[in-house]
């Protein structure tokens, strides 16, 4: 009797270590849909895709013609393009390096050299991204770009608070910092 729910604890456990073994083994935690926790809401895609959203939900407020509306999709589309492939570079840069750590014949300038190399897609990554959203703002008229400002994109919920007169934490750490007696 007191068999089955052992037995069945066990394979419960068995599948469990299974699964978190095949978790691990690409080195990096899912979070779904193909994204991975240290990489998830970054990128161009990210920048790209949110505003593009944006700015078409408000086209006619902000008052978009068709024209604009193609160019923007087509700066989407191009950032998406390029963000996408050097992310590819960099997920193969970054699986090259761990080959190298476990190969113990690799000299270490080498290993220094790849992760540098992956930094360096990292940051073309969140440059493509920004060079994007730079070139997006560029096709809304000065009036269009004030109108964009008025609905609230761009601003953190953070940024409006310090605006009305609260204090940020690093102004209360700082003032106490300047308050203590020096010793």
């Amino acid at each position: 009797m007191r068999t089955r729910p052992i037995l069945g604890f066990i394979i419960v456990l068995g599948t469990a270590l299974f699964a978190i073994q095949t978790a691990w083994a690409d080195g990096e935690f899912r979070c779904g849909k193909g994204h991975t926790m240290s990489h998830h809401g970054r990128g161009p895609t990210a920048v790209t895709g949110h505003m593009l959203r944006h700015l078409l939900s408000h086209q006619q407020e902000i008052g978009l013609n068709d024209e604009q509306v193609a160019k923007l999709r087509s700066v989407a589309l191009d950032a998406d393009r390029a963000g996408i492939r050097t992310s590819a570079d960099r997920m193969v840069s970054e699986r090259e390096l761990r080959a190298m750590m476990w190969d113990a014949k690799t000299a270490m300038p080498a290993i220094e050299a790849k992760v540098k190399e992956a930094e360096s897609f990292e940051a073309a990554v969140r440059i493509i991204g920004i060079r994007a959203r730079r070139e997006m703002l560029a096709v809304l008229t000065p009036d269009q770009q004030a109108k964009l400002k008025a609905l609230g994109y761009g601003h953190r919920a953070h940024d409006r608070t310090r605006a009305q007169g609260e204090p940020s934490r690093q102004g209360d750490v700082h003032g106490r910092d300047t308050a203590t007696p020096a010793g």
